[in-house]
């Protein structure tokens, strides 16, 4: 049995396990990569019984509260994997959220849990409160289905609702259990890059409600076994892409974390401070794994010609909109360059960073 499966297995059983270290801290975005986040037009959601926690703030309606455990002295020594790049676990934390086998991390990278809640099997909603103390912040909420089909499952979803505004935005159920102990750290981050979500007042006690609803009606429904989840993150320090007028289009966060290892941004370029536009050229270490993260920042992108990579080991990988993050292992010093054949787009900023993994 190889180390893939090894954790996979002791995933199958966290339940029997209790709150055992993790054995997967990734991106969020990879314990996710096969659910499709899609708006919620806003509707009408009949009003239900709603039981609230958050860290720091708890409302009880009689439902047992997440279990948070006290910080673990000992962690799995680091670790190779096929890919070439670190892993380790991480050990669970004050302040962490852990119920039936899963968690939400209390920190991760630089973000800060600020309210959490893993719910009971089969409720049907929950809110989460809190008092914010930026308007940084991202949302992520999460549904499972044990015992449905895929197809089945398409069939709900699980919205935000904010303000009194029902379906603020919304995510596709999965059928089954996750795949990992760790839910997601990100989600949806309201607002503008520079702003952030304005609706938010520091200092003034913010409400969030996830509910469960079929996806064509958004009508609340109720499904047996029916596990949501919720979350929210106050952002760490980011660093602002700005477009070719000044205008900010994107925040890249100053620290990620990867499967239990922090990465420092260490470099980047946008059309908007390179010399020269049509070629994005980064440095990259040596001796040392990095990420590198590249795409289109912002609304459009370049509309003749094409994109072309290099310096990435699988080179083959796609250029399109939106950003993508590439892990690369450890290797001599180089570059990764971003290339463009064609006229600019006036709108829209491709960009390039590299992420360097910290001791």
């Amino acid at each position: 049995m190889n180390l893939t499966d090894l954790r996979d297995e002791l995933t199958t059983h966290a339940d029997d396990l209790g709150t055992a270290p993790d054995f997967t801290a990734g991106v969020a975005g990879r314990v996710r990569t096969t659910k499709r986040r899609r708006a919620v037009a806003a509707g009408s959601v009949a009003t239900l019984a709603v039981a609230a926690l958050a860290v720091g703030v708890v409302t009880s309606l009689g439902r047992p509260a997440p279990t948070v455990p006290a910080a673990s002295s000992s962690s799995a020594a680091p670790m190779i994997g096929a890919d070439g790049l670190p892993f380790r676990s991480v050990p669970d934390a004050p302040g962490d959220v852990v119920k039936d086998g899963l968690r939400y991390r209390a920190r991760v990278a630089d973000d800060r849990l600020v309210a959490g809640f893993i719910g009971d099997r089969g409720q049907g909603q929950f809110s989460l409160v809190w008092e914010p103390m930026t308007t940084h912040v991202s949302i992520g909420a999460e549904c499972y289905l044990p015992g449905l089909t895929d197809t089945a499952a398409a069939t709900y979803m699980v919205t935000v609702s904010f303000g009194g505004t029902a379906g603020f935005f919304g995510s596709s159920c999965a059928a089954g259990r996750p795949a990992e102990r760790d839910l997601p750290a990100g989600g949806t981050v309201p607002g503008e890059p520079d702003q952030g979500w304005t609706e938010l007042t520091v200092g003034r006690t913010a409400s969030v409600r996830i509910q469960l609803v079929d996806a064509k009606t958004r009508k609340p429904v109720s499904v047996d076994g029916a596990q949501l989840t919720g979350a929210i993150y106050a952002q760490g320090a980011r660093t602002l892409i700005r477009d070719l007028s000044g205008k900010p289009v994107a925040a890249l966060p100053d620290v990620v974390e990867r499967e239990g290892y922090r990465y420092r941004l260490e470099g980047r370029a946008s059309v908007a401070d390179a010399t020269t536009r049509d070629e994005l050229v980064v440095p990259t270490p040596g001796g040392r794994p990095f990420l590198v993260t590249y795409g289109y920042a912002g609304t459009g992108g370049p509309s003749v010609g094409a994109e072309h990579l290099t310096g990435l080991v699988d080179e083959s990988t796609a250029v399109s909109g939106g950003l993508t993050t590439a892990a690369q292992p450890a290797r001599p010093e180089g570059t990764v360059t971003l290339r463009h054949d064609g006229a600019v787009a006036a709108t829209g900023v491709r960009l390039v960073a590299v992420y360097v993994s910290e001791p």
